[in-house]
């Protein structure tokens, strides 16, 4: 299982956001409050600068080093401020069978497609049931799934079902990508006698729009043992404000919703301070959109 963390709002510094909270993305690494695992394979972002040369183009940073002790992330991060963020670490089950390179690497974003994403699971069979999922992907995408992972394929499928793959697309779009690519993995494991539980919490940005997914298919359902760090379901939750910065000696948004122009999705809160985040509800959708000046997060149920 993973970490992630998703910033759309005001540009603020990546090290206030990646190292400076007590429970920071990087800190998860070996310290997740909700994950009782270490998250050692890889780390990666893409982070959206409005000042920089095409400012739609994310800068993209991956490696397989462990995070905490990259010096070069770090020094990057105590430079850059980003007005969106996808940034996750990996974690993966605890045996020689992984496969462990830059291409597994989140996030994923293919050649001329704003939307990068980011997967906190694991599909259980998937090595069964990924050619059923061909069909389903766009011959431009196919060729360029370059890594192993279930995460990279899941990605193919989202973005083969946008209106608009290479613009920017409206929320409910991406939504609706979503949830066929959730429909299709659904009835390839339904083909394949695939029943064991299988989260796959998703994160989308592509520098305008948001959108997280927490699903998971037959919870709790183990023909053969739980997969690693699978046994509860996994965790994401968000806050929204404006002015992100350490107030009243915590990292947060101030104001609350009513007038945010920032929100932040994570796996966990990055503080140990929980009061100002909420949880994203099992079997749901955050979406994250502009309403003039002001940044509204909504819920929607997920019926796959």
């Amino acid at each position: 299982m993973c970490r992630i963390l998703s910033y759309l709002g005001t540009p603020v510094l990546l090290d206030d956001l990646l190292y400076a909270p007590d429970s920071s993305l990087l800190n998860q690494t070996i310290g997740a409050q909700m994950l009782q695992m270490l998250n050692l394979a890889g780390f990666g972002m893409a982070a959206w600068d409005e000042a920089s040369h095409a400012p739609n183009v994310p800068f993209r940073y991956r490696t397989t080093q462990v995070a905490l002790f990259d010096r070069n992330l770090k020094a990057l991060a105590g430079k850059l401020r980003s007005s969106a963020l996808l940034a996750h670490i990996r974690g993966v089950p605890y045996n020689s069978t992984v496969q462990i390179n830059e291409q597994n690497c989140h996030p994923f974003r293919f050649d001329g497609v704003p939307l990068s994403m980011a997967h906190n699971g694991d599909l259980a069979g998937f090595r069964d049931m990924r050619f059923d999922l061909a069909p389903h992907i766009r011959p431009e995408f196919a060729k360029q799934i370059q890594g192993s992972t279930d995460s990279e394929w899941i990605y193919a499928l989202v973005v083969s079902a946008l209106p608009d793959p290479g613009g920017i697309n409206e929320p409910d779009a991406i939504l609706a990508a979503i949830r066929h690519a959730l429909s299709v993995l659904r009835e390839a494991r339904a083909r394949h006698g695939i029943t064991r539980s299988s989260s796959t919490n998703l994160m989308f940005c592509d520098g305008t729009n948001l959108a997280a997914v927490r699903f998971t298919f037959d919870f709790g359902h183990f023909d053969a043992g739980a997969l690693q760090g699978s046994s509860e379901y996994l965790s994401m939750w968000y806050t929204c404000g404006r002015d992100y910065g350490f107030h009243e000696g915590e990292w947060k948004l101030t104001g609350g919703a009513i007038d945010a122009d920032s929100v932040i999705v994570a796996s966990e809160p990055l503080t140990r301070d929980f009061a100002t985040w909420i949880e994203v509800p099992e079997y749901s959708a955050l979406l994250v959109r502009r309403d003039g000046a002001r940044r509204r997060a909504e819920i929607h149920a997920l019926e796959v």
